[in-house]
């Protein structure tokens, strides 16, 4: 994942406890994601023998509990709402502890572990400053305390993470590895935005390698993914191949799943005001189209073999 052209690591990637660390929550009612009409603060818990997410919360307001103050390791706030009820993934930098739109009920806030930071919350009606202590690694869980609509009472959700130790892996000759790709769906409606999906699986070829050290690359290996789509023209009067979202288009776009899954919501409904249609260099908005996935792995970077889809 990627904010403000920042690389971060997603909460459910393995996560290092120094790396960059994406606290993501998408929010849905009724079957929609929504945004909620305001995000009070989010609090970082580790969990413990005493500490779980049931035990931070007060039995009578359903709310994170005064009482369990000192065992916030971090915390992030919403200091200006500049996108929605948060702000706009452009003023993220380094250390900063505040929450992010990326899209509609898409929030995530990034759990430094080298830089830190510092946040100001007033859960319990006074100022409260929590600094990151995030420093070790274990199983922990965020709070994030929320309003909707307005002028409803504040509640609480509650997700998990773990971090892990910085792996470090030592071979003694290049890896090869074999990377294969495939999209779903391979059919889609003019109109519809659609998820697409690009599964991946790595095969690493170096017989002198342990099948375990092998086993390792088949998760969380592929970095800084773009994707290419392209119309496939048959008409002689116009162009054959038109770029209609290219690789720096959707570079901030795309998420990766844990086993290396990349999608991107593809609004074909915006084909209709594209400049190459505009342009007539198009034709018909429906036909068929090829997708084309770029990621590194380690020293290599990978692009796709074009990955056919029917758009009708």
């Amino acid at each position: 994942m990627r904010l403000n052209n920042i690389d971060i690591v997603d909460r459910n990637n393995r996560p290092g406890v120094n790396s960059l660390v994406a606290i993501r929550v998408l929010l849905i009612n009724d079957g929609e994601y929504v945004d909620p009409s305001e995000i009070r603060d989010v609090m970082i818990f580790q969990r413990s023998g005493v500490i779980t997410p049931s035990s931070v919360l007060d039995t009578t307001t359903g709310l994170v509990s005064e009482s369990v103050s000192s065992y916030v390791k971090a915390a992030f706030n919403v200091s200006a709402q500049e996108c929605g009820p948060a702000l706009c993934t452009s003023s993220y930098f380094r250390g900063a502890t505040g929450v992010y739109r990326r899209g509609t009920g898409d929030f995530v806030c990034v759990l430094d572990g080298v830089s830190g930071g510092t946040a100001t919350i007033t859960p319990w009606g006074y100022n409260f400053t929590v600094s990151n202590t995030v420093a070790t690694i274990g199983e922990y869980f965020d709070v994030w305390t929320i309003k909707d609509p307005s002028g409803s009472d504040y509640k609480v959700v509650i997700n998990e993470f773990e971090l892990f130790n910085d792996a470090y892996t030592a071979v003694t000759e290049p890896l090869m590895i074999r990377a294969y790709n495939t999209l779903y769906p391979k059919k889609v409606t003019l109109g519809s935005k659609t998820k697409l999906k690009i599964t991946s699986e790595f095969t690493v070829e170096n017989n002198a390698i342990d099948k375990s050290v092998a086993n390792l690359f088949k998760t969380n290996i592929a970095q800084n993914p773009s994707i290419e789509i392209v119309k496939i023209n048959e008409d002689i009067n116009l162009p054959a191949r038109v770029e209609v979202s290219g690789w720096s288009d959707t570079s901030a776009l795309i998420d990766i799943t844990s086993k290396n899954t990349f999608t991107l919501n593809w609004n074909t409904d915006e084909l209709r005001t594209h400049a190459q249609l505009l342009a007539g260099n198009l034709g018909s908005m429906t036909g068929v189209y090829y997708i084309r996935i770029k990621y590194t792995i380690l020293d290599e970077i990978i692009i796709s073999p074009p990955l056919f889809l029917q758009v009708t």
